[in-house]
Parts: structure tokens; C-alpha cells; sequence
């Protein structure tokens, strides 16, 4: 595993400007990474906290949250966060490497994700994610229907060598966490 965060780039800001649609309460960011949506959240949301594998390198996502050295969502508790966002790792690989950047040959690692964030965010909350196209939006889509959320694309943006979407996972509830 890579000692150090995964640096930001197209992704990183296509996801940060996704974030800085939502406002409330509670909101967790798993592999947070360099601290760059946490920095966003940090000021739309009244509680932030973050997790990864790796210790942030950027001082600037400090200001208003909180990190935790922990795997995705898995030592948070069930409904716990109006919003729950992850960038993830999204490059397919075929052997095992590196945990930090690499999704698996199944894209395992966004699916675990997409699992947990369904499990971590409070009724009428929101699962704001990015992924390329190697992702089949069918097989997320069945995933949050599984747990009563229905899924859309947020945004895009179309590079040479792949296409990025944010996506949201939602439950239809009265007082749904909503853009603003």
C-alpha cells in the first residue's frame, strides 16, 4: 500500500464541486484522501469526518473535521451521516497491488464502498460517488436498489482517455438531504 495520499486531479475536482451542492448536519467522506472534499464539507457541514488508509498530506481540510485512520465505513455505525461521499479508487487491476489507488479486477473496493455508505447514511440522506467508465452504472444501480435507494448521474466530464461521473444514491423521504 502506498504510504502516501493519492494526489488531486480531474476526478478530485469534479467530485469537489459535486460536494459543494449539499449543506447539513453530519456528513463522512470515506478515503478522503489529500483532505480536498473534506476542506469543501468542512463548510457546508456542522460535523465532517473523514477516513482512509493513509494520513492526509494538506493542512487545509484541519479546519472543521475530523479523520480517522480506518478502512471506508467500517468503523462507523449504521445511519450515522446526512451525506456520505467517496472518491475511490476506480482503475481496475488484475492482481492484487496497491489498496490506495487500485479498485480490483471487479471494482471490489468501489462496490464495498457504495455498501457501506448505504449503510452509514440516516434515512432521507444522500451517497454522493465518482467513478470512471469502467463501472457498469446497472450493477451500481442494483446495488442501492438493494437497499431501497434509487441512484442518478450528478455530473460528467468526458477526458481523452476516459469519462468521470458523480453519481447519488438516494431514498425518496420526506427531508431528503438535497443539492443547494
Amino acid at each position: 500500500m502506498s504510504a502516501e495520499p493519492y494526489i488531486s486531479s480531474h476526478d478530485s475536482a469534479l467530485f469537489r464541486e459535486a460536494l459543494g451542492r449539499y449543506a447539513g448536519e453530519a456528513c463522512l467522506e470515506m478515503g478522503a484522501g489529500n483532505g480536498g472534499g473534506l476542506s469543501v464539507l468542512s463548510k457546508r457541514f456542522n460535523t465532517v469526518a473523514g477516513t482512509d488508509l493513509v494520513r492526509p498530506s494538506m493542512d487545509d481540510w484541519r479546519a472543521g473535521a475530523s479523520f480517522l485512520l480506518a478502512d471506508g465505513a467500517s468503523c462507523i455505525r449504521n445511519s450515522s451521516f446526512d451525506l456520505v461521499a467517496f472518491n475511490p479508487p476506480y482503475l481496475k487491476e488484475e492482481e492484487a497491488g496497491d489498496a490506495a489507488v487500485e479498485a480490483g479486477s471487479g471494482l471490489e473496493v468501489p462496490k464495498r464502498f457504495l455498501r457501506e455508505a448505504l449503510r452509514a447514511v440516516k434515512k432521507g440522506g444522500a451517497v454522493v460517488f465518482l467513478l470512471n467508465d469502467q463501472a457498469d452504472p446497472a450493477e451500481m444501480r442494483a446495488i442501492c436498489a438493494e437497499g431501497g435507494f434509487s441512484l442518478r448521474r450528478l455530473s460528467s466530464l468526458r477526458l481523452f482517455y476516459e469519462e468521470l461521473s458523480v453519481y447519488e444514491a438516494t431514498k425518496t423521504e420526506p427531508g431528503a438531504t438535497k443539492p443547494t
